[in-house]
């Protein structure tokens, strides 16, 4: 989704949550700056970034992979043909690497719910997982913490930074909000050829009140894709 398609939709986040849109920025400008440093030229690596995307998502069939209770029931019972691509939000990575499943791409504000998340979604990239590392307002100390353990995989381009304001010349915007959501919009973005849903719970009676109101959230923008996108994006008791 181009930024001027999706910037009603953040701002309507900001108004929601009340979030700060200059803290949001300023944590993607940080991180810019960082993968500068770490990366050199940011035209090879947007080339490289958007390339590598393509080839892993386009035309696929991808399987999107919420940190729900049941994500682990429903995928062992997930009929797979063998040429899925799986895409995981945060932790979610977890669940599929204990099921000896490597997920192709790993979309995370490194800030997920156990506190050994992150350096396994790092450890995961050793594995040939693509890691999207996603820069807003509240998650300036994550990214500072676990960025250095990256440097290496950011050099090999297996490292993609996003964020939800603006995108810079080599930090990236392919919209959604929560990680979840964010992976249905990234494989909408480079036009998969289906999308399926597991371990998503957007009625989870045990989450905190915020974060119930961000499922809400993700919950619409996933419907707005699945109306631009009538039988393509699915859940798995759809199937």
């Amino acid at each position: 989704m181009d930024f001027i398609d999706w910037e009603p939709h953040y701002t309507k986040i900001l108004n929601t949550f009340g979030f700060s849109q200059e803290k949001d920025e300023q944590t993607a400008l940080w991180l810019s700056n960082e993968f500068n440093k770490i990366s050199g030229s940011e035209k090879r690596e947007r080339n490289e970034t958007l390339s590598s995307l393509k080839y892993k998502i386009s035309r696929q069939k991808i399987v999107v992979c919420g940190n729900a209770p049941s994500l682990e029931k429903e995928y062992s019972l997930l009929s797979k043909s063998g040429d899925e691509i799986y895409i995981a939000a945060d932790g979610a990575a977890s669940v599929l690497l204990q099921n000896g499943r490597v997920p192709e791409i790993i979309v995370t504000d490194l800030d997920g719910k156990h506190s050994g998340d992150a350096m396994t979604e790092i450890e995961a990239a050793d594995k040939g997982a693509m890691l999207l590392i996603h820069a807003h307002g509240d998650n300036f100390d994550k990214l500072e913490k676990y960025l250095p353990a990256l440097s290496d995989k950011i050099k090999k381009n297996a490292v993609v930074p996003t964020c939800q304001c603006r995108p810079l010349e080599n930090l990236f915007n392919f919209g959604g909000f929560t990680d979840g959501d964010r992976c249905v919009f990234l494989a909408d973005a480079f036009d998969a050829a289906s999308v399926i849903l597991i371990g998503f719970d957007f009625n989870d009676f045990d989450a905190t009140p915020l974060k119930k109101k961000k499922l809400k959230c993700a919950e619409k923008l996933i419907q707005i894709l699945r109306r631009k996108n009538p039988g393509k994006i699915k859940f798995t008791e759809e199937i």
